[in-house]
């Protein structure tokens, strides 16, 4: 297949390395919105009182959030690759 953009004028991609590639981009792309989704929403819900460091209440809730996002996030996942 012929894409054009990428290399000499004419040359074929390889299809698995573009989609190898793409799959990559994809997974990087989808952890990184996972950490700011964590960091954002976990953060604006468990910390009441910021600070110099962390109070247990405040480390217990961020990993129930974080688990309960991931777990979420797994099934999403999940549902869109068996389609």
């Amino acid at each position: 297949m012929d894409f054009g953009g990428g290399g000499r004028p004419g040359e074929k991609v390889d299809e698995g390395v573009l989609m190898n590639e793409v799959q990559s981009t994809l997974r990087a792309q989808l952890v990184q919105e996972f950490y700011q989704t964590v960091r954002d929403k976990c953060f604006k819900m468990c910390i009441t009182s910021p600070g110099t460091s962390l109070s247990s209440s405040d480390q217990k809730c961020l990993s129930r959030c974080m688990d309960r996002y991931q777990d979420a996030t797994n099934i999403v996942t999940k549902a869109i690759v068996n389609q």
